[in-house]
């Protein structure tokens, strides 16, 4: 397939992490997790003094109580974690794999050998912070869909990937920026279908300038074939998509108490990116806040994601706005999910959790948006999304309870994705991937030549993004 033909040109560079192997001579490999407490993701209380026993790809059970060999035998390895909290893995449903900043243009003219590596990179950084899968929600030459079957096949060692290509949209969508769209029934059918012979997993549209029986057909004709759809959306579009039948919706600008309502009535997903919508005063308090815990050591870090923070700088009334609508929607039982839109998936997906619950959302809430609702939006709670027997073993493990403060998330002690475990200290290569940030000179200013030629302004009131 010409797309995998283009993830190949990556294994000269891209590194692998090196995982531990899930079967062994005799079979699969038992690796049991003891003397743990257990955050399963369906909302419940904490269960605590458990012992959870990996099976090959699966968890084959969980006991309450110290693990007890069950002879000589036994050959399972046995972790101790001191207490440490198990929690199914985190998904990021609204990625680009190949973005760095918003607004941004240094990198344009970037060979596709490079893009793919960028890509390859950024999700298996992503899966160190504890994100087993990711959503792809817009990305060119369907990058995201090579890095899907990588992933699956086991050529490399990743997060699940669940790619949509790019994005469906009429002429001139996403404010303009979209000139070869798809206009009327007959096309966005055409456009829709054409993903899918690519491999995509979900559709994402942007709906914004679509008129009603485009939006009509592109939903339907995803659904025919059993594909999600989601939608970059903002008011009164947001209404128009989620009557439609969305399956989730991306962003929501301006979301009214109306959608919201029909949005709990019709269990239509939200994912509200809220990481992309904050202006001047809400960025300083998360970075205080940080800075308090002790998450502030790393100078590149901070230096660079609050250079992002304001390449998507707000203005304080949309900040508000946007703020208020995740807590109304929260309070009325709509389907939430974490999303970060702006890269990197691990640093920005983990920013996106804690500012959940700085926006009003409860840890546990947002600990559900991040596992089972994932699942659930795709499908695929049956085999994926919380912690229970029988479920393929995607977990993380935090050292302290992430419901007593949510940035415990950044408190990884191990990651497992299908029962392996991912060796958190191998390096990716010696250059940080921050350094790609760095690479564009964004972080000099964050309001540079690139950006002015973009038309960006700070605080800006036209709250579209990527």
């Amino acid at each position: 397939m010409k797309d995998l033909r283009i993830a190949a040109l990556a294994t000269a560079a891209a590194i692998l992490l090196f995982p531990q192997s899930s079967r062994g001579q005799d079979g699969p490999v038992r690796t049991v997790l003891t003397n743990a407490n257990v955050i399963d993701g369906n909302g419940g209380p904490v269960k605590e003094n458990m012992t959870v026993i990996l099976s090959g790809r699966e968890i084959e059970s969980i006991r309450e109580g110290a693990y007890r060999p069950s002879g000589s035998g036994d050959n399972a390895r046995v972790i101790d974690l001191d207490g440490a909290y198990i929690l199914p893995g985190f998904w990021n449903m609204h990625t680009h794999l190949t973005a760095l900043l918003p607004y941004n243009h240094a990198l344009d003219g970037e060979e596709v050998a490079s893009k793919v590596i960028r890509a390859g990179l950024n999700a298996m950084d992503g899966l160190r912070h504890g994100f087993t899968s990711l959503r792809s929600v817009g990305e060119e030459d369907y990058i995201d869909v090579a890095w899907q079957e990588a992933f699956d096949h086991g050529f490399f060692f990743g997060p699940r990937i669940f790619a949509s290509g790019r994005s469906v949209s009429p002429t001139a969508g996403h404010r303009g920026a979209i000139r070869d769209g798809a206009d009327g029934v007959a096309a966005i059918r055409r456009a829709v279908r054409s993903r899918i012979t690519h491999g995509v997993s979900v559709i994402k549209i942007v709906n914004v300038e679509m008129l009603p029986d485009e939006l009509e057909a592109a939903v339907e004709t995803a659904h025919s074939f059993g594909i999600h759809v989601t939608a970059h959306s903002r008011e009164p579009a947001v209404y128009q998509a989620v009557a439609a039948g969305i399956d989730c919706i991306e962003h929501g600008y301006g979301l009214t108490d109306e959608t919201i309502a029909l949005m709990v009535e019709k269990g239509t997903f939200y994912d509200p990116t809220i990481i992309c919508n904050l202006d001047d005063r809400y960025i300083k308090e998360r970075e205080e806040r940080l800075a308090k815990l002790g998450y502030s050591d790393d100078e590149q870090a901070v230096r660079v994601r609050t250079a992002i923070a304001y390449a998507d700088e707000r203005s304080p009334e949309h900040a508000q706005y946007q703020r208020q609508a995740l807590k109304k929607a929260a309070d009325a039982g709509v389907k939430l999910l974490i999303g970060s839109d702006s890269m990197p998936i691990g640093e920005i997906g983990v920013l996106e959790m804690e500012q959940f619950v700085l926006s009003g959302v409860s840890e546990m809430d947002t600990i559900v948006a991040a596992t089972r609702n994932g699942a659930d939006m795709l499908g695929l709670l049956d085999t994926l999304g919380t912690v229970e027997e029988g479920k393929l073993a995607d977990l993380v493990v935090v050292a302290e309870n992430p419901l007593d403060n949510i940035s415990n998330i950044r408190k990884v002690k191990m990651v497992f994705k299908d029962g392996i475990s991912v060796d958190l200290e191998q390096p990716l290569g010696p250059t940080p991937y921050w350094d790609y940030y760095e690479m564009t000179g964004f972080d000099k200013g964050y309001l540079g030549a690139a950006e002015k030629d973009a038309g960006f302004s700070r605080g800006k009131t036209e709250p579209e993004t990527q």
